[in-house]
């Protein structure tokens, strides 16, 4: 069963799994150049992965790091009446965010999150995420048998 069946469909969700899946793939192509990407995310989503990308570039350390973005997440929650939907999508920040930046395996959790994914994450993970993947990364997570039948054509491998 998916998590998203029982209420927490987004298409907000999917833009926060889809900047991250985009900020892997920058981070294998060139590192922390051009980082932060472009985030067209709706407030407070916004300030938040903002404030999360720098404290990622800036690359304290990872208590400090958490430190701070829990600062961050319980000052929103603290100041402004949210949904459901708005702090889980900050939870999903918080977490993408310290995990990509300090965990040796910086896809582990991403792709752990997949259940939460609606249809454009799982697209944009099918045509372009899992195809630029390190072979090593898509043997281990079984990847591969993810995109053995995804026609070439339909691949988007420079949407990123």
């Amino acid at each position: 069963m998916s998590i998203r069946s029982i209420g927490y469909d987004s298409d907000n969700l999917d833009q926060i799994i889809c900047y991250f899946m985009r900020t892997i793939l920058h981070l294998q192509a060139s590192g922390v150049e051009n980082l932060p990407l472009e985030n067209n995310l709706a407030e407070p989503w916004k300030k938040f992965l903002n404030t999360a990308m720098q404290i990622s570039l800036d690359s304290p350390s990872p208590e400090l790091a958490r430190l701070i973005l829990d600062s961050e997440y319980d000052t929103i929650l603290h100041y402004e009446q949210i949904s459901r939907e708005i702090v889980i999508g900050l939870q999903l920040i918080k977490e993408l965010a310290w995990h990509i930046h300090y965990d040796e395996d910086c896809y582990c959790y991403l792709l752990s999150t997949e259940n939460l994914w609606g249809n454009s994450a799982l697209e944009y993970a099918t045509r372009t995420f899992y195809p630029n993947l390190p072979e090593n990364v898509k043997t281990k997570y079984d990847i591969v048998s993810l995109i053995k039948y995804v026609p070439e054509d339909m691949f988007r491998l420079d949407d990123y």
